[in-house]
């Protein structure tokens, strides 16, 4: 039998070589692939990294797995092949970088990043090339050749949007024709992102661990997640996956609450939640859907935060006017910024410069999260600075 290989992509290599069969033309659609211990001792692994090689292909859209039939290749898969979605890269280091963003609602969160983007840029002698597209996919490829055109050297992708699908960021990634840097990480695109994601095997370090442990600390025996029901969002499955984890490891009840973000949903989930008021804190997956889960409990006659404890994420100016006021946490600005363009310039150069360890996010403790009524500011301040120090250690 061969040796086990632990290396930490070894997936990626696994849907790397799916994909040139389906290139090439020998899986068609509808065939079947071999089992996942069989592809495990072929390619020197375990069968679950075949089968997160199979997930990965799956959220895609390149395989079907389908329970107790299989594992079949898609239409869209053999659509791949016709497509060049595989561009050999321009490596030349220059004094532009080519930011895209995708014409959505952007939030504030968005619009600072552009801003401390533009001010790092700025302190290292670089310009900023931004333009905007419909959709980040195989069409909007094409601009990168605009880009080197106008003597960019990479392209730094800040935000996607909550419905950007895994097929059109992978296709748009394989076509472009620079180096593409994303604010964070994606399914067989972890080379790309900023930060090292092999550091989310210490979750103990991701905004979701320290936002439960906070309300843990705090007192409450009910933690729930709001999240928006977007499938396309990475990012939000992450976030799933850590709280799942932090609530399986502390024996805390899972409640997570998906809304499409009409009030009819929000009350849905409040109507749900009632049962936990006075003992129930709500992560927001970020602050406007946390001060649209505030209106809607104010609609309801739900207090904040003697009924429902909440607390936001990017310290959203606008959750310092509502009422109560928005707690919430916020990873630095200048240290995404400062990381993208550092490892935008690095892939440039045809080598890395991916963070390696995570920077604090910082608390911003206000009102809504009941945190000072519970403990009082001394009680308050040693919490927060025991959560720190977990942190750094």
């Amino acid at each position: 039998m061969k040796d086990i290989d632990t290396t930490p992509h070894k997936y990626q290599e696994i849907c790397d070589k799916i994909l040139a069969r389906i290139e090439s033309g020998e899986l068609q659609s509808g065939t079947r692939l071999p089992g996942v211990r069989v592809l495990g001792e072929q390619f020197g692994c375990n069968y679950h990294t075949v089968r997160h090689a199979f997930e990965t292909l799956a959220e895609q859209g390149y395989v079907k797995m389908k329970r107790g039939s299989g594992t079949f290749v898609t239409e869209r898969a053999v659509d791949y092949k016709k497509r060049k979605v595989s561009a050999d890269k321009v490596l030349k280091t220059t004094d532009k970088l080519g930011v895209l963003l995708p014409l959505k609602q952007w939030g504030y969160y968005v619009t600072s990043l552009i801003d401390h983007l533009h001010h790092s840029a700025e302190e290292q002698g670089l310009k900023l090339n931004i333009r905007t597209v419909t959709e980040i996919d195989i069409n909007s490829a094409a601009l990168t050749r605009e880009f080197i055109d106008q003597g960019c050297c990479a392209i730094i992708l800040p935000w996607l949007g909550e419905d950007q699908h895994p097929v059109g960021l992978h296709d748009f990634i394989r076509a472009s024709e620079l180096p593409v840097v994303l604010a964070n990480p994606a399914y067989g695109l972890e080379e790309n992102c900023y930060w090292n994601s092999r550091r989310e095997t210490d979750a103990r370090n991701s905004d979701t661990y320290m936002q439960c442990n906070y309300f843990c600390k705090v007192g409450y025996k009910h933690i729930a997640l709001l999240g928006t029901d977007a499938e396309g969002t990475e990012y939000v499955q992450r976030k799933l996956l850590h709280y799942s984890r932090w609530c399986d490891r502390e024996d805390f009840p899972n409640l997570i609450g998906m809304v499409d973000r009409t009030p009819k949903d929000y009350e849905r989930i409040i109507k749900r939640w009632s049962v936990h008021k006075g003992d129930l804190a709500v992560i927001a997956y970020h602050d406007e859907i946390a001060i649209e889960f505030m209106e809607a409990c104010q609609n309801q006659g739900v207090s904040i935060p003697d009924d429902f404890a909440v607390l936001g994420h990017n310290n959203n100016p606008s959750g310092l006017r509502v009422n109560p006021p928005l707690s919430t946490l916020l990873l630095p600005y200048d240290y995404v910024a400062k990381g993208m363009i550092a490892h935008a310039i690095a892939l440039s150069e045809g080598r890395s410069a991916q963070l390696t360890r995570y920077e604090p996010q910082v608390f911003y403790i206000r009102e809504s999260c009941g945190g000072r009524a519970r403990l009082g500011q001394d009680g308050l301040d040693a919490v927060i600075k025991e959560i720190m120090a977990d942190f750094n250690t």
